[in-house]
């Protein structure tokens, strides 16, 4: 007894030394948070009065705390009518850097005021919403900032949490990971979350030799793209139900297609060796491994390397892409690719025929979610800032050399963020994408190893929002009155049934008619000189616009109208005369006799467009307000005495 009481007592020491010694090669920190539990409505939460050191990769050890309502930081102060919300997963909660450092703290120290981190890592966007109702109830905040971080948010959008994670031990873990039963024993808890050595010998126990680059849970492009259940809604009519079903094959034939075109890039525009695999199976393939406590991606989910993928299939759904897939296909020299992308322009114009309702829009899970938000924010008297946080690889092609892993071209994802950003302003809320910001702060804005951001990065996106929140609120998008829809887009333009106009074939001028749009475009050829102006003297209800360089002319036509506009050529103008009477079945339309022009001055910029309702190439005008547009460059700027403004189907740079 003696010899085996001494056995047991040296065993002991030993572990003990063991733990210490583990302890200290650790500095006391893990890799990923141990203080999760479970919940029924969110899948996680964190527990209250928590703390712990964290290292995230190779990155400096940190504190984390949690006050006693389970979110990171101190305790919050009563409210006070200034305080700010800040909702988001590991980004906005800050994995990586200490309490006072997250872009949460920095925008409450901007602020002067109280900024909420409400930021819980594994939660998307229908557990911030969730959480801000909560808050809501007993809060009435000044602002609210919803943190879309785009590594995985927009993926997440119908996914709750309650399918993706599991509580095991005291971490989260992958749905698909997680034990369907455990051995319990004394101070099991305490072992398998807080012993280093025991979390050492069981990291050693899994490698990646079977690691998938994701899992099912963590969904695909296909998330960001579809359309939500409201597209095929119940209908009580016939016409309307023969329409949605229609459309719904249509979706279906589009969908195929789209799969088709995404698993052929997959295969062509991937040059390294290692990424050889379809972009779509890549995150819908089952995981394989029991246990994901011990892989570096962790609270910040698959690899960037596929995120960025599945960010990239995304983007080139975007139809503004169509461009940058040609190009790709001619320098490739591709036949298949373009005969794809031909396939599928030609099924979305047959798609944008099948509209039935003069504002019939494809929505994506997001957007009725983000409307819920902002009408909760609405009512509590709260001004709405969505934030979309890009992957660190978007910001600058550097961050690629972290990984060990060759640039991936993901300029597509401009126009995705840029269609995000135009929803959500659409939606009456404020769009904020700190891209370019991060972008001058780099190099170091993002851990190393990592995609969350450093304490740089949490600083730049911090002092970025709080100048935002400093500033006034941008004027509200302008709402649609009865009978009316906004602009058609060039896709739907071009798939617009003709309608007749008299005198239009004389005038070398087509005319469709897309819901409540008229457009009237005029041909140029060599043996067809093309418009020189237009001036529009009645009528366009102050929405008229007209592209110089495709010879252009939109406006709304309603019942009850009447609208004449000259166009000119290079020696004769001929006046549109538009008449729909009230009650008549259709309007009446021509362009009168050509007239001989003789010394008229036309406008030639935007100041003198003003008075004479024409516009240099690349502006639009507006005739009843006499407003000149062009769209906005890429950073959103505009020329001196003009402010960008936000429609759906873009912005546009507008003078007073």
């Amino acid at each position: 007894m003696k010899a085996l009481l001494k056995v047991l007592l040296g065993l002991a020491l030993g572990l003990v030394i063991a733990e210490f010694a583990f302890r200290m090669r650790d500095e006391g920190a893990f890799p990923h948070l141990n203080f999760y539990k479970p919940d029924d409505a969110l899948g996680v939460r964190l527990e209250p009065n928590a703390t712990m050191k964290l290292r995230v990769a190779n990155n400096a050890v940190t504190t984390v705390t949690t006050n006693s309502k389970g979110y990171r930081g101190a305790e919050w102060p009563a409210p006070s009518g200034n305080d700010v919300l800040v909702l988001g997963d590991s980004q906005t909660f800050g994995l990586g850097v200490n309490d006072d450092e997250t872009f949460a703290a920095v925008l409450g120290k901007e602020l002067g005021a109280p900024a909420l981190n409400l930021g819980v890592p594994t939660w998307g966007p229908l557990e911030y919403t969730a959480a801000l109702e909560e808050q809501l109830r007993d809060r009435k905040p000044k602002s609210v900032v919803f943190v879309l971080n785009l590594a995985n948010d927009l993926f997440e959008g119908d996914r709750p949490n309650t399918k993706r994670h599991k509580v095991w031990d005291g971490w989260a873990v992958r749905a698909e990971t997680a034990p369907t039963s455990v051995t319990n024993f004394p101070m099991r808890r305490w072992f398998m979350s807080q012993s280093h050595l025991v979390f050492g010998v069981r990291k050693l126990m899994y490698t990646k030799d079977n690691v998938d680059e994701g899992f099912a849970s963590e969904g695909t492009f296909k998330d960001v793209v579809a359309a939500s259940p409201s597209m095929h809604a119940e209908a009580a009519d016939e016409p309307t139900r023969k329409f949605y079903e229609a459309r719904k094959e249509l979706d279906s034939q589009l969908a195929a297609l789209t799969n088709r075109l995404e698993d052929h890039l997959g295969k062509r525009i991937i040059d390294d060796e290692e990424w050889q695999t379809e972009i779509v199976s890549k995150a819908e393939a089952q995981g394989e491994r029991t246990d994901d406590i011990f892989e570096e991606e962790g609270e910040g989910g698959r690899s960037v390397n596929t995120t960025a993928l599945q960010l990239l299939a995304a983007s080139l759904d975007v139809p503004k892409n169509e461009a940058w897939l040609k190009q790709l296909a001619n320098d490739k020299g591709d036949d298949k690719l373009k005969s794809l992308i031909e396939q599928r322009k030609k099924l979305r114009q047959k798609l944008l025929a099948t509209k039935l309702e003069a504002n019939a829009v494809h929505e994506v899970p997001l957007d009725r979610l983000l409307a819920k938000v902002k009408r909760s924010c609405d009512a509590a008297g709260a001004r709405l800032i969505v934030v979309l946080l890009p992957l660190d690889v978007m910001t600058s092609a550097d961050e690629w050399k972290k990984y060990d892993a060759k640039p991936v071209d993901l300029t597509p994802t401009i126009e995705l963020r840029a269609g995000a950003a135009n929803r959500i302003r659409a939606l009456g809320a404020e769009a904020f994408d700190p891209t370019e910001v991060l972008s001058k702060a780099a190099p170091g804005a993002f851990l190393d190893k990592d995609l969350h951001l450093s304490v740089k990065g949490h600083a730049t996106v911090g002092k970025a929002l709080a100048e935002v929140l400093k500033g006034p609120p941008p004027p509200p998008v302008a709402q649609l009155p009865p009978g009316r829809s906004w602009p058609p887009d060039e896709d739907e333009s071009v798939v617009a049934p003709e309608v007749t106009l008299k005198g239009s074939s004389a005038a070398k001028c087509s005319t469709r008619m897309a819901r409540d749009w008229l457009i009237v475009q005029c041909k140029t050829d060599d043996d067809s000189p093309g418009l020189t102006g237009m001036h529009l003297t009645s009528g366009g209800h102050g929405d008229a616009f007209y592209v110089a360089e495709t010879s252009t002319l939109t406006l709304p036509l309603l019942e009850g109208d009447s609208v004449r506009a000259t166009f000119y050529w290079d020696k004769e103008s001929r006046e549109l005369q538009l008449d729909w009477p009230k009650g008549a079945p259709k309007p009446t339309m021509l362009f009168t006799e050509p007239q001989k022009i003789v010394g008229e001055k036309l406008a030639t910029n935007a100041q003198e467009a003003r008075g004479s309702g024409m516009c240099d190439p690349g502006f639009l005008v507006s005739g009843a307000t006499k407003r000149c547009a062009k769209a906005c460059s890429a950073d959103n700027k505009c020329a001196e005495g003009s402010h960008c403004e936000p429609w759906p189907s873009g912005e546009f740079c507008a003078t007073p």
